[in-house]
């Protein structure tokens, strides 16, 4: 290697060109073998360049290439030159080669330079893999979009196609691009007839201006309002707007030319730029909805048609009854109830206005004999027609009211005494000299008739109508036919009167059964007796009208003439009826209070009648408890100690009642057997206000209590009043203020005055 060297740098080594092959014939054939095979490499590469560039046309610097190309085979040829000029030396040619050789070779390089920057900016082999397994997972990701595409407009065909709704696509012109079986089967189109038709071929005409379709204007109707369009940003950046939607009831038409009621909804489709590409309606059938609901509302206004006829009916029929309840069915003047109603008013009104009225108290006379001749028919017109003759001659503001049977009244408003007087006679006259006519039968009646006055000293009501009773009473009694007016002295003998007529209805009230009972519970005020329930039983009257009267306005007058031992046999039969009818388990929770009258004190056979109550209504005597006021007591010592023997011993028990009304109630107490003290309301009702009545009542609790007896507070009206009572120590009370009367009925079990006690007094 050392010798190579320095031979290749050694001078006396370099021989001519062109005639040192001749002396080395190895050297010479080294030359031409290296410089043949030089060659045959440098067209051999050429030429697989060519056949590269010819088969790969999309590999870029293609240009580059086959210059590379030309500048080997330049190369190769100045190598077989070099071969040739060893035995032709054309130095010149050989050259000249070589110089288009250096052309080549140059502007190849030239060519080449710009071209690094750009082939290094070609992907190496990593970054080719990197982007062909993205190019793969993008492929696959394809595919599986392109899948799920087909799967989704798989089920959307399916939907499409099995929808029981109707469902159609229109372009933004309108026209059908395609419609479901159920919307075609719906319009009675077949499939093929579909494509290309717009909805107002099948629309019908009077519905065309009531909407829009999709997409053709920027506002949506909603029934018959229009909204301004809104646009919202979807979360994937689509655009919605408010007019991409609507939804309206419209008409639509078959093809045989059938009437169609659709709730038609409709959207629009918009791509990913917001732009629109096509409608969707879904068409469902409501003509049968449409028609249910035409019949409903046709049916509605039948009804509200019928409930306006029956509205009428109803204020008719009220209006019917409220003339009914105010008015007189035979005559159609002013009842009783409504006449004492208006008369109460002009008594208040005189009271306080100072105005002066008059009523007149009218008695038909004779009025009996046409009833009893010819009977009630007879009876009835007279009393027509003479309630229309009475009628025609009063002014229309005053109040002309039949009261029952042939009694009527008349107020005269703003009407002196002596105007007053005026008109009765003139009514008087009238009556006189008018001719009743029944069949073949002539009746001439007469009236008698009592004034009263009525002005700031008018008392009351009661008054007022007693006095004109009295005062047509002295008219009767003085021949009858006449009028008179009610002056003071008068009143006994109208009293007289006035009783006689009391009685006669008493009477008749025990005949008819015309009495009514109440029951007032009796409240106690301890813990341990809140189980037990008291009442007592009272009594009212009802007269001929169905008016109840309260029992001191009747028992007074039976009193003085002997009639309540029938009336406390009456209440004992009536309430003993009403317990058999009750369950033993309600019965054995009450005690029931029946107040006794001093002629049945008196009476030696009540206790005989009292034991055959017992064992007919087989009612335990332990519920019993009979009640006799104090001064009946005090009157008849003996008698009421007797019959409290003959009470006890049938196991009743007994109350003394209004205690502490008289200034001996301590002295006699102690020999009478009583099982409750009702204090008398004269004292329970100051108790609140005065201190005195306070230690009077607390006394006779104590003394009470003293002696083994219950108490009980009478008149107990308001919560004060309770609240004293209950502080005293009182056992029970009694009155409006705890619990007001109540109507007794067979059906009665008083379970509501536990519940009302315990609701309003809880202990």
């Amino acid at each position: 290697m050392m010798e190579l060297l320095s031979n290749l740098f050694e001078a006396r080594t370099f021989i001519p060109h062109g005639h040192c092959y001749l002396w080395k014939p190895g050297l010479v054939w080294l030359h031409i073998l290296s410089d043949s095979l030089i060659a045959v490499a440098y067209y051999s590469i050429p030429i697989m360049l060519v056949y590269f560039v010819h088969k790969r046309r999309d590999v870029p610097f293609q240009g580059i290439f086959l210059m590379f190309g030309a500048f080997i085979v330049a190369c190769g040829t100045t190598h077989l030159m070099e071969v040739w000029t060893l035995w032709h030396p054309t130095y010149w040619l050989s050259g000249s080669l070589k110089a288009l050789t250096a052309i080549v070779s140059l502007y190849t390089a030239a060519e080449l330079f710009p071209l690094i920057p750009q082939a290094l900016a070609l992907p190496s082999a990593t970054q080719l893999e990197d982007l062909n397994q993205k190019l793969a997972e993008e492929i696959i990701e394809h595919q599986r979009t392109e899948t799920a595409l087909r799967d989704s407009e798989a089920r959307f065909r399916s939907i499409f196609e099995g929808a029981a709704i109707g469902i159609e696509l229109v372009d933004m012109q309108g026209h059908t691009l395609a419609m479901n079986p159920a919307l075609a089967g719906m319009l009675g189109y077949r499939e093929n007839e579909l494509p290309g038709m717009s909805f107002k071929e099948y629309a019908h005409p009077k519905d065309m201006p009531a909407y829009c379709d999709i997409g053709q204007k920027p506002v949506t109707k909603i029934g018959d309002s229009y909204q301004v369009e809104k646009r919202y940003l979807g979360k994937d950046g689509q655009i919605f707007s408010s007019r991409d939607y609507y939804q309206i009831e419209k008409r639509y038409l078959r093809k045989d030319g059938q009437l169609l009621w659709c709730q038609v909804t409709a959207s629009l489709v918009r791509d990913v730029n917001g732009q629109p590409q096509f409608g969707i309606r879904m068409v469902e059938d409501i003509t049968e909805r449409k028609q249910a609901l035409k019949t409903l509302q046709q049916y509605q206004e039948h009804l509200e048609d019928l409930v306006g006829e029956r509205t009428a009916e109803l204020a008719q029929t009220n209006e019917q009854l409220l003339w009914e309840a105010s008015h007189d069915k035979l005559t159609g003047l002013v009842n009783r109830r409504e006449f004492e109603k208006r008369l109460q008013e002009a008594v208040s009104t005189a009271k306080v206005q100072n105005n002066q009225h008059t009523l007149c108290y009218l008695d038909l006379d004779r009025f009996k004999i046409v009833n009893d001749t010819c009977g009630h028919a007879a009876g009835d017109e007279l009393l027509r027609q003479v309630s229309t003759l009475l009628q025609s001659r009063v002014r229309q503001t005053d109040v002309l009211a039949r009261l029952g049977g042939d009694e009527f009244a008349l107020l005269l408003y703003q009407c002196s005494l002596e105007k007053g007087l005026q008109v009765a006679n003139t009514l008087h006259e009238n009556i006189q000299t008018f001719l009743f006519v029944w069949e073949d039968k002539t009746f001439s009646i007469g009236v008698s008739i009592g004034l009263v006055a009525i002005n700031a000293q008018s008392y009351s009501l009661e008054s007022v109508l007693n006095e004109a009773d009295a005062a047509c009473y002295v008219s009767k009694n003085r021949g009858r036919n006449c009028v008179h007016v009610y002056q003071a002295e008068d009143k006994e003998l109208a009293q007289q009167h006035s009783e006689v007529q009391w009685v006669a209805r008493i009477k008749n009230a025990i005949a008819n059964n015309q009495f009514r009972l109440y029951y007032q519970p009796i409240i106690p005020l301890a813990s341990s007796q809140a189980s037990k329930q008291y009442n007592e039983i009272l009594l009212r009257l009802i007269d001929e009208n169905g008016e109840e009267i309260p029992a001191m306005t009747f028992l007074p007058v039976a009193e003085r003439y002997n009639l309540m031992p029938t009336i406390d046999r009456w209440v004992i039969h009536a309430v003993f009826a009403m317990l058999s009818q009750h369950s033993r388990e309600i019965r054995s929770r009450g005690l029931y209070t029946i107040n006794l009258s001093a002629s049945s004190v008196k009476d030696d056979d009540f206790t005989e009648f009292l034991t055959e109550q017992f064992a007919t209504f087989q009612v335990p005597p332990q519920l019993i408890c009979f009640e006799i006021p104090e001064t009946v007591a005090i009157s008849h010592m003996s008698q009421v100690a007797q019959l409290l023997q003959n009470i006890k011993a049938l196991g009743c028990r007994f109350a003394l009642d209004d205690f502490g009304s008289s200034i001996s109630s301590f002295a006699y107490l102690k020999h009478l057997p009583v099982d409750y003290l009702k204090i008398t309301g004269e004292l329970i009702q100051d108790i609140a206000d005065d201190s005195i009545t306070y230690a009077m009542v607390k006394a006779i609790n104590q003394i009470g209590h003293v002696m083994d007896l219950q108490t009980i507070a009478k008149f107990v009206a308001n919560d004060s009043i309770l609240d004293k009572v209950r502080d005293i120590g009182v056992d029970y009370a009694q009155g409006d203020g705890i619990a007001p009367p109540r109507l007794l009925s067979v059906a009665s079990s008083f379970r509501s005055e536990k519940q009302l006690s315990q609701k309003h007094y809880p202990y």
